[in-house]
């Protein structure tokens, strides 16, 4: 699953997201560059939750959940959803 979206008015931010669900790797990255990356091998969570914010002189905070299933989540779709300051502008399945 990979999906980008735009944040802030005057200083704009694309964040992309991207997650294979074969070999467990994630990575999350603003204008290119890595926030957040990490190999999932194993996960007992349910929903996980990644915070970060983005922005100099305009501050936005930004948080990108992924939710699955409780059984064969690697062969179930997926949920991810994307907030910016609270609000929802993103929300897919894969």
């Amino acid at each position: 699953m990979k999906f980008s979206f735009d944040v802030g008015v005057e200083e704009r931010h694309q964040v992309t997201f991207s997650f294979d669900k074969v070999w467990g790797g994630l990575s999350i990255t603003v204008d290119g560059q890595p926030v957040h990356r990490e190999l999932r091998v194993l996960s007992v969570e349910l929903v996980k939750r990644y915070q970060f914010t983005v922005g100099v002189q305009e501050r936005h905070d930004v948080l990108i959940e992924k939710e699955r299933k409780l059984m064969f989540a690697g062969f179930r779709p997926q949920q991810y959803r994307a907030y910016v300051d609270g609000q929802l502008v993103a929300e897919h399945t894969g």
